[in-house]
């Protein structure tokens, strides 16, 4: 028994012993192994440090970037509204001096039409009160065949004056009518040009206040922004000289075709309202064009954007393009920016022509459509440059 015992408790002696080998390896071990784990504990810190660093780092930049971008659109949006202002003035400079022109030859048409009534009305008056001269008083008074021819003679040159007279008034008084037509057309255009200036110069007003309180340095960029503006608008202006000057060019060439439609007894095609049409361009353009015609005569509303109660002109350029599916800015001064930038030769039916304030639709040989004013609705007009061209814009 004794025997046995002492094998048993020789091989715990190795368990134990064993055991202890293994747990000093494993302090070992433990020991050895300390200082990576805190070295990559230490590195993984600071990366994740870094990363945020670097994080707000670009976070700071992105906002910079932001900033500067802001500040640029400020700029530019400043630099456009101040060059529309520049721009309105002068086109409502040029208008008051139309309509002081207008205004100055309405009274002359108006003084001549008096004068040549006042003839008329004497006339009237003599023959109602002497008796009108006719045939039956000629053979009755006629003695021979040559009182008869004198008498004939006499009563066709009476019949002409009369005839000349009338016509002569007629033709005054429709001139008289004119230029107040054209008068008053110009006066509502004036009254447009002045609301949209009025507007503009709202969200100028709006625009500087809240910039202001925002920006310490405003005053700097405001100044910077007018002498901007004043050089785009010189610059437009000039561009929109040479457009006049094609234009008459192309007025000239039309003038030229027109005679020798006439002179081989052709017919106007476009003679009518309800039978005008656009030509050249692309067929969407056409369509385009074609389909705002159709609203010729209708009424001019400001705000409005009804095709047949009533739009004013920016709303009825974005109702048509409405009809096709294409959607487009609501004011004049946002459709002057949309789309892409057509060269005055390159225009097409369906282009956008942009003035400061307004907006009107090419249709083809040198015409537009649009709704021009509270007077005139709207119609079609032969010159595209009749003020001054901010941009001409394709919306497709």
């Amino acid at each position: 028994m004794m025997g046995y015992q002492k094998p048993v408790q020789y091989c715990r002696f190795l368990f134990y012993a064993a055991a202890v080998v293994c747990l000093g390896q494993m302090l070992s071990f433990a020991s050895a192994a300390s200082p990576i784990s805190e070295a990559e504990r230490q590195k993984k810190e600071a990366e994740e440090r870094y990363e945020a660093v670097n994080g707000e780092a670009k976070e700071l930049e992105k906002k910079k970037g932001e900033a500067a971008v802001q500040a640029g659109q400020l700029d530019q949006e400043l630099t456009d509204l101040l060059t529309d202002m520049d721009l309105l003035e002068t086109d409502m400079s040029d208008m008051t001096r139309q309509i002081e022109k207008e205004e100055e030859e309405y009274q002359k048409a108006e003084e001549k039409r008096k004068r040549q009534y006042e003839i008329l009305k004497k006339r009237i008056q003599y023959i109602y009160e002497e008796g009108d001269v006719t045939y039956l008083d000629i053979l009755l008074k006629a003695k021979t065949i040559g009182d008869v021819i004198n008498g004939n003679e006499y009563f066709q040159q009476l019949y002409e004056y009369d005839r000349k007279l009338i016509s002569e008034y007629e033709k005054t008084k429709n001139d008289a009518l004119g230029r107040k037509e054209v008068l008053e057309e110009r006066q509502s255009e004036l009254q447009s040009l002045k609301q949209e200036y009025g507007v503009r110069e709202k969200t100028l007003r709006n625009m500087i206040t809240k910039k202001r309180a925002e920006e310490s340095d405003f005053d700097r960029r405001l100044r910077a922004a007018k002498a901007e503006a004043g050089s785009q608008a010189e610059i437009i202006r000039k561009r929109t000289e040479e457009i006049r000057l094609l234009q008459k060019e192309e007025e000239r060439k039309r003038e030229e075709e027109r005679r020798a439609e006439e002179e081989r007894g052709a017919k106007e095609q476009n003679s009518g309202p309800g039978r005008i049409k656009s030509t050249g361009g692309s067929e969407f353009g056409r369509n385009v064009a074609d389909y705002a015609l159709q609203f010729i005569g209708n009424p001019y509303v400001w705000g409005g954007t009804s095709l047949t109660s009533g739009a004013d002109c920016s709303g009825f350029v974005q109702s048509v393009y409405r009809h096709f599916g294409v959607s487009i800015p609501r004011t004049s001064a946002e459709q002057a920016g949309f789309g892409r930038e057509i060269a005055y030769e390159e225009m097409e039916p369906g282009d956008l022509v942009c003035y400061p304030g307004h907006v009107a639709m090419y249709i083809g040989g040198g015409r537009i459509v649009h709704a021009r004013s509270a007077k005139a609705g709207i119609r079609v007009d032969d010159n595209p440059a009749y003020r001054t061209i901010v941009s001409i814009r394709r919306p497709w």
